[in-house]
């Protein structure tokens, strides 16, 4: 077998533990907010946002808020039966802070 050979089975093997991490990650993400939800008390009430508030609290597009969910830096609370998406209030700041340092 040549080098080459060797070098694309490389690539193949990191490509893909890569994306198993990705997915371990992803995964640990949902349990760690169903932990989080869990411990909340019963009179305890979350404030829900809709993505125009989240936009512009934020500053972003669309594209980018999407993207954002995309990488776990915000996740959807909620959906309603038309498909809004609603955010928690907590969350949004969190973004918030994160993305202005």
């Amino acid at each position: 077998m040549r080098k080459d050979s060797f070098n694309n089975i490389g690539r193949k093997t990191d490509a893909h533990l890569l994306q198993a991490l990705h997915i371990l990650f992803t995964e640990i993400q949902v349990l760690k907010r169903a932990i989080q939800d869990s411990f909340q008390t019963a009179d305890s009430t979350v404030e829900l946002r809709d993505t125009a508030f989240v936009k512009d609290t934020v500053g972003v597009s669309d594209r980018t808020l999407l993207r954002y969910q995309n990488l776990g830096l915000i996740q959807v609370y909620q959906r309603d039966k038309g498909g809004k998406k609603y955010f928690k209030l907590d969350d949004v700041l969190r973004l918030k802070r994160y993305l202005n340092g």
